[in-house]
């Protein structure tokens, strides 16, 4: 069986192209022919390492990317450079001749439906239903001081973050299959009844489990607004001078480093915080820490709890959309707090710090549940949606 993934490259460390990597070379492995399609290598290597019989080929659109261009400045940049994505690809297909042709990415969403060349076609989303619309408060509550003029400018960004989901959902519905990350955000996808949902599988071999003796507590990921790291930081604050001796440490890098030292600064934490640079020997950070800790206001399906887990990390997260409600059992491998709720979650985090045997009770469990999304599990769910829609 022929598949064709096609995303916008694999030259970075997102999570995106971690995953699709990982799956690509899984299937690769099982006797899969699989095609990388991409569209803005630009003759730069894939940052993750490809099974040597993966044919990767770069279709050189480049499409620009919000930074520091807007959003709107980039779709109309964008806009002629679909039909040469279009044409491109039809020619390539008509070579190839795929069974499966998935997007894997974002600007296959609007037109790899459209084309006629046999191939069963499947969208997935990474994040979730919503994120459009959700993304622009978190920059609005980061501001000192809110004008009318900017709230009216974010105003208007919400109402193009719903512009945009609405527009996704009709696209969606027109592909063979819409697969999603979770559960939850399964059920925000009633415009789609073809929905499925596929975790994203772990992608690595845990080498270990922690020992939980660490006083450490963890938090893993880019140092961005819907993270939430700043919040972290209050958490933390509630009850840190109460245990001297145990410290927050975070893993990551962005732009909102300078918040988060500042707000350590303000509480007087220095000695109780460590930031740590991105860094592909993260699971050494997980067999150190004894509680890993997610305060994000948003996910897809947050892979580093996942992580934390398959170490026999006990976690505590906000319950927020989407994936914590279908990785955590309360009470159970972890603790799932209301977001925003800060007293509590500090009070979860005051539990598992001076109850040891609860902390190793829940770390089993933790290490046992993340079995449900190994490599193989998770392919394996694939394997049975590819035999189904060639079937038809």
């Amino acid at each position: 069986m022929k598949i064709a993934y096609c995303l916008f490259g694999t030259y970075s460390t997102g999570g995106i192209e971690r995953v699709t990597t990982v799956k690509a070379n899984w299937l690769a492995e099982h006797g899969y022919e699989v095609y990388l399609v991409t569209t803005g290598h630009a003759g730069r290597p894939s940052y993750y390492p490809l099974h040597p019989a993966i044919k990767h080929i770069d279709l050189g659109i480049c499409y620009d990317e919000p930074g520091v261009l807007s959003r709107f400045s980039v779709y109309l940049r964008n806009q002629p450079k679909y039909r040469k994505h279009k044409e491109e690809l039809e020619k390539l297909f008509a070579e190839i001749r795929p069974d499966i042709a998935i997007a894997a990415g974002w600007h296959e969403a609007s037109f790899l439906f459209q084309l006629k060349d046999g191939s069963k076609k499947i969208i997935e989303h990474h994040s979730y239903r919503y994120q459009n619309i959700a993304i622009y408060p978190l920059f609005l509550k980061q501001l000192s001081r809110v004008t009318p003029v900017i709230r009216f400018k974010y105003w208007l960004r919400t109402v193009w973050g719903n512009l945009m989901t609405y527009k996704q959902g009709c696209y969606d519905k027109k592909f063979d299959q819409l697969v999603v990350l979770t559960e939850e955000d399964k059920a925000y996808c009633s415009h789609c009844p073809t929905a499925v949902a596929i975790p994203n599988p772990l992608t690595f071999e845990p080498a270990g489990k922690s020992d939980l003796s660490g006083k450490v507590i963890l938090g893993v990921g880019r140092l961005s607004n819907e993270k939430n790291f700043t919040e972290l930081i209050d958490v933390w604050a509630l009850i840190a001078k109460d245990y001297p001796d145990w410290k927050l440490r975070i893993v990551g890098e962005g732009y909102t480093d300078t918040r988060i030292l500042q707000k350590v600064k303000e509480y007087g934490l220095e000695d109780q915080f460590e930031l740590c640079p991105f860094t592909k020997e993260i699971q050494k950070y997980y067999l150190s820490a004894s509680v890993y800790v997610m305060t994000s206001a948003f996910e897809g399906l947050p892979l580093v709890l996942v992580e934390a887990e398959s170490m026999g990390l006990p976690l505590v997260s906000y319950a927020c959309p989407c994936g914590p409600r279908d990785i955590i059992t309360e009470g159970k491998d972890g603790f799932l707090v209301e977001p925003g709720d800060q007293k509590t979650f500090a009070a979860r985090l005051r539990t598992l710090i001076e109850d040891e045997d609860l902390r190793r009770q829940m770390g089993q469990a933790a290490k046992l549940n993340s079995e449900r999304f190994s490599l193989d599990n998770v392919m394996k769910q694939w394997e049975a949606l590819f035999a189904e829609l060639t079937a038809k």
